[in-house]
């Protein structure tokens, strides 16, 4: 016989391993500046849930503005989504900002070489893009070494730069889960089945 307390357990525990409120991981206009060499990026720490990185980048009288930062996921963790948020500000009609990832804890890649082939992703991101997730886009980058879903534990350092001269901010929201246990996915949907079977019975 179906038990309801089963399925409230299951969206409970579900609840507490992706739940958390959102916080600022970053914001260059309180924290400072990120890095502007890759080799040597600034160390950032995201828990689970939300974590708002927020910046400005450009070129002005000759300097490029470029913003680079590391992080760690721990183990059974995973980053689920990166969304760019309302705040965002774009150079121009056809402005463009660029967003990199490669795996480990520093950029290797030259920023003027051209050869994407050592990032793991990369976009073009634009006002299009505002309140949409760029992960799987990123993950689409052509060159890089590519990926789908979700990025693991583990390091990553993100490069992030306007393409336009000028100065133009950016907000994104990095999402960080835990990454569902076999156990707990069975038992929820143990629980819709079991609903299901309820009400065709009602």
């Amino acid at each position: 016989m179906f038990k309801p307390s089963l399925l409230l357990c299951a969206f409970l525990s579900a609840g507490a391993l992706s739940g958390a409120q959102a916080a600022t991981a970053w914001d260059e206009s309180t924290s400072g500046d990120f890095a502007n060499v890759g080799t040597s990026p600034t160390g950032v720490s995201l828990g689970l849930g939300s974590n708002l990185i927020l910046g400005t980048t450009g070129r002005t009288d000759g300097v490029v503005d470029r913003d680079y930062f590391t992080f760690t996921l721990a183990d059974g963790w995973q980053l689920d989504s990166i969304t760019l948020l309302p705040g965002t500000t774009f150079l121009g009609p056809s402005g463009l900002g660029f967003i990199g990832v490669q795996a480990g804890s520093q950029m290797t890649v030259n920023p003027t070489g051209g050869d994407p082939s050592a990032l793991l992703g990369w976009w073009h991101y634009n006002e299009n893009d505002i309140n949409t997730d760029i992960l799987p886009l990123v993950g689409q980058g052509g060159g890089a070494i590519g990926f789908v879903g979700a990025l693991p534990a583990g390091s990553y350092t993100f490069w992030i730069q306007e393409t336009a001269t000028g100065l133009a901010d950016y907000r994104m929201d990095f999402g960080v889960s835990v990454v569902p246990e076999p156990s707990i996915a069975l038992m929820l949907m143990a629980g819709l089945v079991g609903v299901g079977v309820l009400r065709r019975r009602g």
